[in-house]
């Protein structure tokens, strides 16, 4: 049991520890990096974070490649990110680049193209005609700042013939 691993703490106190950081685990999925920055915001010893978090991985509070499973899907479905932002900000993360590989899979290349035209559509239809602006300019600004290729984006626009 980890109680008995770590020393120098109340047992009192390292329950608390336990149980806080694993109901913080269990509200939300959680990378190592979000739960070692918790633990050290609550001033934890470094050496203690390190067998907590080792505690933690084995008992399946902390899988660092479900996280990234489930962030690319949340991010890709809900947010409508594409794949360069997601993959930064999974190794802004501190992700491992085999698992980010893997999550990326979580995307289908239909669904990729797909997103990509519900996009380029919806940017052109709020973007006012009225005035003189180079739309498409606009729409790949818009669509390369959620984090898709420009290969892919200036493809989709001439299928479009926007």
């Amino acid at each position: 049991m980890l109680k008995s691993k770590i020393s120098g703490s109340s047992k009192n106190e390292l329950e608390s520890i336990l149980s806080s950081i694993q109901h913080y685990c269990a509200y939300q999925e959680r990378c190592s990096l979000d739960v070692d920055l918790k633990l050290t915001q609550w001033k934890v010893s470094t050496d203690k974070i390190r067998k907590i978090m080792t505690h933690l991985k084995k008992e399946g509070f902390i899988d660092d490649e479900r996280y990234a499973r489930i962030f690319v899907r949340s991010k890709f479905h809900i947010n409508k990110w594409g794949r360069t932002k997601i993959r930064y900000e999974l190794k802004y993360r501190n992700i491992p680049d085999n698992l980010i590989s893997k999550a990326m899979e979580e995307i289908g290349d239909d669904d990729y193209i797909r997103t990509i035209q519900e996009l380029i559509l919806k940017k052109k239809s709020e973007i006012n005609t009225g005035k003189n602006l180079n739309i498409r300019e606009k729409i790949i600004t818009f669509v390369t700042g959620k984090g898709f290729e420009f290969d892919l984006i200036s493809k989709v626009l001439t299928e479009l013939k926007i």
